[in-house]
């Protein structure tokens, strides 16, 4: 379960962000190697990881030259960084590009021990490239009306690229993303997403906290702010991703089993 793919077809539910926390949870907390694609043409996870970048893009994964990355060390990011460039893929041939970003992602997970991919916005080319390459997928929403109505088209988005195209992949979990513990509303939203898709909810959220976007900013993980907030921000953060991690392995249990019976 190498390949994780951070997804929502909804704009604005914190992708980027839980794409950045879970890159530098698994390097600092882990000493994994860690490859960060990122295939939003916006770029806002280059922007917060830019001082692990170098010249290589993420668009170059669509092509069929080999990508040259050098041997990573433990506890360490390298950022393939987003471009406008990534825009020209939605224009490209799909059995061209595809196979070719497929073969690029497997030799990726054969060099780093996990590659995060952080996805644009929508359903494209792009995104179902992401997830024909993946291993697992998360999926963050906002406890708004309309991120929760994208749940279910995401959802069957996943699952129905795993029965025509990629058996292996396996949702982590739905992640509920900036959370106001104050809003009735949200409180509301939350029960109404666990009664509907509890099986998939993890039973853990991210609050909307100052320290997270100020880290973001600074380009810095979270838990290295010394501010009150920070530390909160920092408890709920590695409680998701230990949650995560948790799903990653059981479902990786599951794949080989299903495999050997």
């Amino acid at each position: 379960m190498s390949v994780v793919v951070i997804s929502n077809q909804k704009g604005g539910v914190g992708k980027s962000t839980l794409a950045v926390l879970f890159a530098q949870w698994l390097a600092a907390k882990h000493a994994a190697a860690v490859c960060v694609v990122d295939l939003d043409s916006q770029c806002n996870c280059s922007k917060s990881l830019a001082r692990f970048g170098g010249v290589q893009e993420a668009a170059a994964l669509f092509a069929t030259d080999a990508l040259a990355v050098a041997a990573p060390a433990p506890g360490s990011i390298t950022l393939l960084k987003g471009s406008k460039r990534l825009a020209d893929v939605e224009l490209a041939r799909a059995d061209m590009i595809v196979p070719a970003f497929r073969q690029q992602l497997a030799a990726l997970s054969g060099t780093y021990d996990f590659v995060v991919i952080d996805t644009p916005p929508a359903l494209g080319l792009r995104m179902s490239a992401a997830l024909i390459a993946a291993d697992v997928v998360m999926c963050p929403i906002e406890l708004e009306e309309y991120s929760i109505d994208g749940v279910t088209d995401m959802l069957k988005t996943v699952f129905g690229v795993q029965k025509r195209y990629n058996p292996r992949l396996r949702l982590a979990g739905v992640v509920a993303n900036r959370f106001n513990p104050h809003s009735l509303r949200q409180k509301a939203a939350l029960r109404d997403l666990m009664g509907s898709y509890g099986e998939f909810v993890l039973p853990a959220k991210i609050s909307t906290r100052s320290a997270i976007p100020e880290a973001l900013a600074a380009g810095v993980p979270v838990w290295q702010l010394t501010k009150t907030s920070a530390r909160e921000a920092s408890e709920e953060v590695f409680e998701v991703f230990r949650l995560l991690m948790q799903r990653m392995h059981s479902e990786a249990a599951q794949a080989v089993e299903e495999i050997v019976t």
